[in-house]
């Protein structure tokens, strides 16, 4: 008795069509083959397991004991297989996943999240008119590893120096310039350089120090901290917003910043061009989830269409 192994779902029909139709004529009509085919084929599996399947008759074929055994289990497995085609067919009408967005705090929450979720139609920077489909279930993080598409910030000309199979697109810089409260401008000296700032109270944020972009912001305050004078320096965007708006000093935000906050102003003065670059990252498993990919193209699309993250 030589070795048998099933190579396709045709000989498990083939066994039922067999059986139900009574014939090996009957068979070949119903799955659109030739009787000597559909002969040869039952001989070949008979011949493997050493044992025949079918009773052959001129009035038919009826299975023997051993065919009416394996018919038992191929009927199952005929079940099992238009289960698992429904399930295939159901996935169409499957829930999307929720899709989890990572970014600085500051992107989170005076970028991304107004523009995702905010409730008007448009949201500067980033236009929400674009969005034309329902969104999946959103969350935002500030972890990178714990996100399936991540905005990320580098030094002008770096790329990310991530690992892994990854989709990573170029989509922008954000531009930095100094801001105040009108509160503090109404106490403020004339300025002329950007340079007169190192004698104003300044308020940092403590990433800024480590993007090469931002260094004509840093050497401000290092000049300013080597004069022994104060320097006040919060851990994110959303934290320094109340002591700025509270007039305690000169920050460097986004230049869409006054956009957000009309108690904000933009110095007017002559400072030196200050930015990152920003990257949208995602994997590649993860982007053939089409609820992941339709959403990381639509971030792309936001990005690249907004003249604020565009070069000057």
């Amino acid at each position: 008795m030589s070795s048998f192994r099933l190579h396709d779902w045709n000989d498990v029909r083939l066994i039922i069509a067999c059986a139900s139709r009574g014939s090996f004529a009957g068979a070949a009509s119903e799955l659109g083959i030739d009787q000597t085919t559909v002969s040869r084929r039952i001989s070949a599996i008979e011949e493997a397991i050493g044992r025949p399947l079918f009773n052959r008759r001129r009035s038919g074929a009826s299975p023997t004991p051993a065919g009416a055994a394996l018919l038992e289990r191929a009927l199952r497995m005929q079940a099992a297989a238009e289960e698992f085609e429904g399930a295939l067919h159901g996935l169409s009408s499957f829930p999307s996943p929720k899709v989890t967005v990572s970014a600085s705090e500051g992107l989170l929450t005076y970028t991304l999240i107004p523009a995702l979720l905010g409730h008007k139609k448009a949201e500067l920077p980033l236009d929400r008119s674009m969005i034309r489909l329902g969104l999946p279930d959103l969350a935002f993080t500030t972890a990178s590893d714990k996100a399936d598409i991540s905005v990320i910030a580098t030094s002008p000309g770096d790329i990310p120096r991530l690992k892994g199979a990854l989709r990573v697109r170029r989509i922008g810089t954000m531009h930095f310039v100094p801001v105040a409260s009108r509160k503090f401008l109404k106490r403020l000296p004339p300025l002329n350089h950007f340079d007169d700032l190192a004698e104003q109270p300044l308020l940092d944020i403590g990433f800024y120090q480590a993007i090469r972009g931002l260094n004509d912001w840093n050497a401000l305050i290092s000049e300013r901290k080597q004069q022994g004078k104060d320097v006040l320096v919060a851990s994110t965007t959303p934290k320094l917003h109340q002591p700025l708006l509270g007039g305690e000093g000169v920050s460097l935000l986004p230049n869409y910043s006054t956009l957000y906050e009309p108690k904000l102003v933009q110095l007017d003065l002559a400072a030196p061009p200050m930015g990152v670059s920003l990257w949208l990252v995602a994997h590649e498993d993860t982007l053939r989830e089409p609820a992941v990919r339709e959403l990381y193209d639509l971030l792309a699309a936001m990005f690249l269409a907004s003249s604020w993250y565009r070069e000057f």
